[in-house]
């Protein structure tokens, strides 16, 4: 009797277990990283551009968080892509100029040497998240090094569209080439296909709905790395974007606009709202990942940056702050913007926080996911470097600048100058304030100097062949490869 009534008192637990499964673990979110080139951060109708039209990048914006003082890693855009890659500094990398960069025989310091390639050593983003179970895609721009066992199919990538060592298009049409007698441009690893007329940023566009309608397919995670080559020189538009652009200047009764880099704006927005619309279709936005910047100021000579000084190879504001847009409907809230001071050397530790992957820890970057979630204060007070030991053109010298908080210092190689500009305040950098805060001019000079040591960073020495009256660039030596480490 007592048998059978423990027996009906333990069936219900019975029935209970039998029912039990164990819970299912959180599918891993998959990531798409925009990536523009040149692209200032003034450029975008969400960071107050009035000509210029980016309806689908506003409406990222508008569905997650906004950076207002998101930085580049440099000026220029290998040593950016680089830190993109590795989560580190290029001073630490030794990648401190566009690959190969321009050597200057004549000029008052001697050019530093430099990594051509993003070392095999380091274990970069795709590799990473490749071993994890992501397939990885790479579309568009690499210029992380000259020969093909640095390319993107060789470092992490299944798949490899258009990833190569040069840093430019021949051209924006097809078939997007142009050879020279010392350089071919022509981009290279397209897929067959085209006429006469086709846009390069359209067709590369083409290329990433398929791969992500082909990943749907299965059970996998992707990481699509969206490489463009867009907005960078040669200045190409659409025809028929250019003339509207001409007509909507003239109506405005505007002067400075250009029109060709309008246009080409306009495509780089169409292409990332045809790919956000995909992700709609597919029903993958809300498990995505999407982020959107550039890897360095826009061209000052082009469209100016305004309100921001300079622009692309000078470390004023204008060179190295640049759009940062983040959506993640898991755990970014819409209509929301952060001013803190985040960097490109941030985005390996802040992607792998939120793919729930473990810390990688040779990192200087620091995850700012914790922001989305409001686990994590604003990284306003945060200090971060640069270190650009080159001659981008005769008026951009070889510099290194510090910023601290809401102060930035700079510091010119060839003659010892400071310059020092409160940037919340005058965001323009039209104060110089090193004679009159000389002790905190010092004080960060002091920052920098431990950190460049630290680094190992290369500085540059003065040039036993300086002479002003030859030439600055010689044409003939300028990419021979005399500065490669």
């Amino acid at each position: 009797m007592k048998k059978r009534v423990l027996l009906l008192l333990l069936l219900p637990l019975v029935f209970s277990l039998s029912f039990y499964v164990t819970p299912a673990a959180p599918q891993k979110p998959n990531v798409i990283f925009l990536l523009a080139d040149d692209l200032g951060w003034a450029d975008l109708g969400c960071y107050g551009n009035t000509f210029h039209e980016t309806p689908n990048l506003d409406k990222l914006a508008k569905e997650g968080m906004q950076f207002t003082r998101a930085y580049s890693a440099c000026a220029v855009c290998s040593p950016t892509r680089a830190s993109t890659m590795t989560g580190k500094y290029p001073a630490r990398l030794k990648i401190t100029d566009w690959i190969p960069g321009v050597v200057y025989p004549y000029a008052k310091l001697t050019t530093a040497r430099m990594r051509y390639e993003l070392p095999l050593e380091e274990e970069i983003l795709p590799e990473i998240l490749h071993k994890n179970g992501y397939a990885t895609y790479h579309i568009g721009k690499w210029h992380l090094g000259e020969t093909e066992e640095f390319w993107p199919h060789n470092r992490g990538f299944d798949v490899n569209i258009g990833g190569h060592s040069k840093g430019q298009p021949g051209s924006y049409f097809y078939p997007y080439k142009n050879v020279t007698p010392t350089a071919d441009y022509s981009v290279k690893f397209l897929p067959e296909g085209g006429k006469e007329g086709d846009y390069l940023t359209d067709f590369l566009t083409d290329q990433a709905l398929k791969l992500l309608e082909k990943n749907a397919q299965t059970s996998k995670p992707f990481f699509l790395n969206m490489s463009y080559y867009q907005v960078h020189t040669p200045l190409q538009g659409k025809p028929e974007y250019v003339k509207k652009y001409d007509e909507k200047k003239k109506q405005l009764g505007l002067t400075k606009q250009n029109t060709t880099y309008a246009a080409m704006i306009q495509s780089l927005d169409e292409s990332v709202g045809r790919i956000l619309e995909k992700l709609n279709e597919l029903g993958l936005r809300e498990n995505t990942i999407v982020v959107f910047t550039s890897d360095n100021g826009g061209l000052v000579e082009v469209d100016g940056n305004a309100p921001l000084r300079e622009g692309k190879g000078f470390y004023y504001e204008g060179g190295i702050r640049v759009p940062l847009l983040v959506r993640y409907p898991t755990m970014t809230k819409p209509q929301t913007q952060n001013e803190s001071s985040v960097c490109s050397i941030d985005f390996v530790p802040t992607l792998l926080e939120m793919t729930h992957l473990p810390k990688k820890k040779d990192v200087d970057g620091v995850s700012f996911a914790g922001i989305f979630q409001n686990r994590q204060s604003a990284l306003r007070n945060r200090t971060l470097y640069w270190h650009y030991p080159h001659y981008h053109t005769p008026q951009r010298p070889p510099t290194g600048a510090i910023l601290s908080g809401d102060y930035k210092l700079l510091e010119y190689f060839e003659n010892g100058r400071l310059e020092l500009y409160n940037i919340k305040e005058d965001v323009s950098e039209t104060h110089d304030l090193a004679q009159e805060q000389p002790e905190l001019a010092q004080k960060m000079l002091k920052k920098l100097r431990n950190w460049q040591k630290e680094t190992r960073a290369l500085i540059p020495v003065p040039n036993p062949n300086y002479d002003a009256e030859k030439p600055f660039r010689n044409p003939v030596t300028a990419w021979k490869g005399e500065n490669r480490i």
